[in-house]
């Protein structure tokens, strides 16, 4: 059995990118879906857990971010307006708490009498902005993840932080665990599901397979995301909005997306902006020790 790394994990999971435009009095609203690069596509933002709604206040509107979601979620709001003044309650990329409605941003006309056009795009991504801290790790360091499969289980790092071969930029802190497809994969860091994709049978070394990875994520407390790659076809056995606990099975391990072979890649990561998100070093407890660097190489048994 050869077991490999992936070629290039591309999957942003729960990202989304949408439009708006406006024109006259701001008597119309049109919503357009744009593609969106994320693993997750939808055709309607109204369908998603997060939106901006539009409410007229005199000559001008006003925009709320509305975070329907059970978790933090980090937007990147753009507006443009032309004969339009545009004032921020909040800025161009913040984060929405759970649950929650926020006036973001209000664009009024310079000259009422005049035509007024504006656009809004807004992007989001689930989790929290985290300003890196002493080699990229979150504030909250100290949290200590089991190893995600199940105790008692020894598996081999097949790429380690800092990968020459795909761990860089995004997935700089990300592990590769070598394992056999149907291995037990378990949570690392108790949290809520809010991701996932099982529908995918392919995988392989071409790049036309960078999209096709089966995963899920999971939002901790602290606003970060676990994420799980490569996982089998219809191997998930969670549901999104699920409360899951560190050592629960949540999935089987697979080969499919951009892969060279059977593995698990891991990583957690906290939004940079709507768009974009950034990976962090974690301290994982083992039955060998504290690990705070996986290395390449080594076999590490989960307690």
């Amino acid at each position: 059995m050869q077991f490999g790394v992936e070629r290039n994990v591309v999957n942003l999971p729960v990202h989304k990118s949408y439009s708006f435009a406006g024109r006259g009095a701001f008597a119309a609203v049109l919503m357009s879906f744009l593609a969106s690069v994320s693993a997750v596509e939808s055709s309607r933002g109204d369908d998603e857990f997060v939106r901006v709604r539009q409410v007229r206040s005199g000559s001008g509107v006003r925009l709320f971010v509305e975070n329907r979601a059970l978790w933090d979620v980090t937007v990147t709001l753009k507006v443009l307006a032309r004969n339009g003044r545009i004032s921020r309650l909040k800025p161009e990329t913040a984060t929405y708490p759970a649950r929650s409605e926020t006036e973001a941003a209000r664009v009024a006309a310079d000259d009422p009498s005049k035509r007024c056009k504006w656009r809004c795009r807004f992007e989001w991504m689930v989790g929290r902005m985290r300003g890196p801290s002493r080699n990229g790790a979150p504030p909250d360091d100290k949290v200590l993840y089991r190893l995600p499969f199940a105790a008692g289980r020894s598996y081999r790092v097949a790429q380690g932080y800092n990968g020459k071969r795909t761990h860089e930029g995004r997935d700089r802190y990300a592990v590769d665990f070598a394992m056999r497809k149907g291995t037990s994969v378990c949570v690392a860091r108790a949290g809520v599901v809010v991701d996932l994709e099982e529908s995918s049978k392919t995988g392989g070394s071409d790049k036309k397979f960078r999209r096709r990875s089966n995963y899920v994520c999971i939002a901790h407390d602290d606003g970060t995301v676990a994420e799980y790659h490569h996982l089998h076809y219809d191997g998930v056995l969670v549901e999104v909005g699920q409360r899951v606990e560190a050592g629960q099975r949540i999935a089987i391990s697979g080969n499919t997306g951009y892969s060279t072979g059977p593995h698990l890649h891991f990583g957690v990561y906290s939004a940079v902006s709507g768009r974009r998100s950034q990976s962090h070093p974690v301290t994982f407890t083992t039955a060998e020790g504290i690990v705070r660097e996986p290395v390449k190489g080594q076999t590490y048994t989960a307690k």
